[in-house]
């Protein structure tokens, strides 16, 4: 309850609000502050003489010299990234980096290139080419050679201590969640009754890889030459924990955390818990495809009891997981749901013409698939694995 005892708002009683309503909140206030920016951005064009958008409206050369800087202006109503295919990581840093805070609050539009530059794909972004940006991209920062994330084999998990998120210091107990196997070994290490130092033989000093070397790091100053032992086990303990899950990735997670802070700096994060925090960013772990079903719409000839229609729902309710994950891929640019559930993304399934040997295809930006009236099962199974199996691009002119 607020010091005065009132409440004039439900934000700041944030633990009566469910996540999905959070979400929601998040969404419109980036919303706003996205308007705000286009705004601001459409009058100081108009002051110069220029029409909203400013030099890339104008058309001409100018406008393409302004479309091919594209980050860099100010005046422009849009954050504009072209990025060749297999190098997205490189191509977006080189282009974010002109940036200032307000221009990467502005609507994104990506155009991606054939890999020499020189074609551009035919795709207008609507928020399909955004997503499979995005996800091409976190598949290249995860990547262990960029050293931002950690993957462990054992949780099968990339971390960053959550704690951190809360500026709270990381505890023995959180290794529990990362490293369940090295936490079970230094609990028996702070259990035994022997002799610690003879048994164990451990100093303050800890070893780790790093692009294939072995590195040291010491915990305390010259902890390389300071034996662990029965009076100070629980200090390693703890020095061990703290510097795994924050010291050994301070760097690399307060860049993370200052990017992170630049885009989404408006009050509407602090409703959060870090564990929903972290249900934004990855989804919902368990895919219904049931609920996708019955949230599923139908155009063109098709409805809920069509021939097409019902073996196309036999056919992905039958799917293993991964392959469900590979046709959300194909409809929507993302292979998660969503925190409101698969029902949220409204499925649109359309007729695309009688028979034929054409594939499926998919309009990403309206969650749609397009689906010929394929004559059995057997066929729109074949031809739909097909589709969502080499689904990555929209096509090169």
């Amino acid at each position: 309850m607020p010091p005065g005892g009132s409440v004039s708002s439900l934000c700041e009683l944030p633990f009566l609000l469910t996540t999905e309503a959070k979400s929601n909140i998040l969404r419109d206030e980036a919303a706003l502050q996205q308007q705000h920016v286009v705004h601001a951005s459409a009058m100081a064009a108009l002051l110069q003489g220029l029409p909203p958008g400013g030099l890339a409206a104008t058309g001409g050369a100018a406008a393409g010299a302004a479309a091919g800087a594209g980050t860099g202006d100010s005046l422009s109503l849009s954050l504009s990234l072209r990025v060749r295919r297999g190098h997205e990581m490189e191509d977006a840093l080189r282009q974010i980096r002109l940036c200032g805070a307000q221009e990467l609050k502005k609507p994104l539009r990506v155009t991606f290139l054939s890999e020499d530059g020189s074609v551009a794909e035919e795709a207008v972004d609507q928020g399909g080419v955004s997503r499979e940006f995005f996800q091409l991209l976190v598949a290249q920062l995860f990547n262990a050679d960029y050293g931002m994330f950690l993957y462990v084999e054992e949780t099968r998990v990339c971390w960053f201590n959550p704690a951190s998120m809360e500026s709270l210091a990381p505890s023995f107990a959180d290794l529990a969640l990362l490293y369940p196997s090295l936490h079970s070994g230094l609990q028996q290490l702070l259990e035994y009754d022997g002799d610690v130092e003879a048994t164990f033989s451990r100093s303050f000093e800890v070893e780790y890889e790093a692009f294939g070397a072995t590195q040291k790091a010491e915990l305390l100053p010259g902890g390389s030459d300071i034996a662990v032992t029965s009076h100070n086990r629980a200090q390693f303990v703890d020095l061990y924990a703290a510097w795994l899950l924050s010291g050994s990735v301070a760097d690399q997670f307060a860049a993370f955390a200052s990017g992170f802070h630049r885009v989404c700096s408006g009050p509407a994060l602090s409703l959060f818990r870090y564990e929903e925090v972290e249900l934004l960013v990855e989804g919902l772990p368990h895919l219904d495809f049931k609920e996708l079903q019955a949230a599923a719409r139908y155009e063109a000839g098709y409805s809920a009891s069509h021939p097409t229609i019902t073996a196309l729902w036999s056919v992905l309710l039958a799917l293993p997981v991964d392959e469900k994950r590979a046709f959300l891929q194909f409809c929507t640019g993302c292979d998660r749901a969503p925190v409101a559930g698969l029902g949220a993304l409204r499925l649109l399934v359309q007729r695309a013409g009688p028979d034929s040997e054409k594939l499926p295809t998919a309009h990403t930006c309206f969650n749609a698939l397009m689906l010929p009236e394929y004559s059995s099962r057997d066929k729109l199974q074949r031809k739909l694995m097909t589709a969502i199996q080499n689904a990555q691009g929209f096509g090169l002119q």
